[in-house]
């Protein structure tokens, strides 16, 4: 998936948004197992999100600049640190609205959140891709109908849009196993606060 979009009428915030076009992220996906690799603002920040749900097992690995940190913890422990509660986010539905995305039927999805009354996100989702991943920033225990190729988020300030540009059937296994040589370890909670906070949102 690629940012295709991100767009603000403040000209201080679309200067920084600008320099987020084009980052991308990949989702390799298999039983029980899914990783999320990011690469963002020309690769000067990477990470990788490798999760077992079999296992209940999540390690993370963080590179800004050098900068390396590997986060090896347990899916509860994760959960805990981002202190944030999904019960109340609604999701609606609209099937009637559907556009084909990379061979795939996808229909329409909007979830609001009642926190946050002026964002939302419109996404556009398929039942025919079946994975626990769900690559939505700071959503990720949301549990939607079909895999999101396509979400903007989207608020009075500006307006971010990610589109899948290519899907494999295949997945060469070697991915989930992480490269953790020369990265520090560290908790989650250790992290957040180096971070200063981001490590939730991440």
């Amino acid at each position: 998936m690629e940012r295709t979009e991100a767009t603000s009428d403040d000209e201080q915030m679309a200067m920084g948004l600008e320099m987020m076009k084009g980052s991308e992220t990949e989702i390799y996906f298999t039983k029980g197992k899914y990783l999320t690799s990011m690469n963002m603002m020309g690769g000067m920040i990477k990470m990788n999100n490798l999760v077992d749900t079999e296992a209940e097992k999540m390690d993370m690995t963080f590179d800004a600049m050098g900068n390396k940190m590997w986060i090896d913890t347990n899916l509860a422990d994760a959960r805990k640190n981002k202190q944030k509660d999904m019960s109340d986010y609604k999701v609606t539905y609209d099937k009637s609205q559907t556009k084909e995305i990379l061979g795939y039927k996808a229909y329409r999805a909007t979830i609001t959140v009642p926190e946050q009354p002026d964002m939302k996100v419109i996404g556009w989702v398929t039942p025919e891709i079946k994975t626990d991943a769900n690559i939505i920033q700071g959503m990720e225990d949301l549990k939607l109908e079909g895999f999101p190729l396509e979400f903007s988020i989207v608020n009075p300030q500006m307006r971010l849009t990610f589109m899948a540009t290519d899907i494999k059937d295949e997945v060469d296994m070697g991915v989930f196993t992480l490269k953790t040589d020369g990265y520090k370890k560290m908790t989650m909670e250790e992290f957040t606060k180096q971070m200063g906070g981001m490590g939730g949102m991440m």
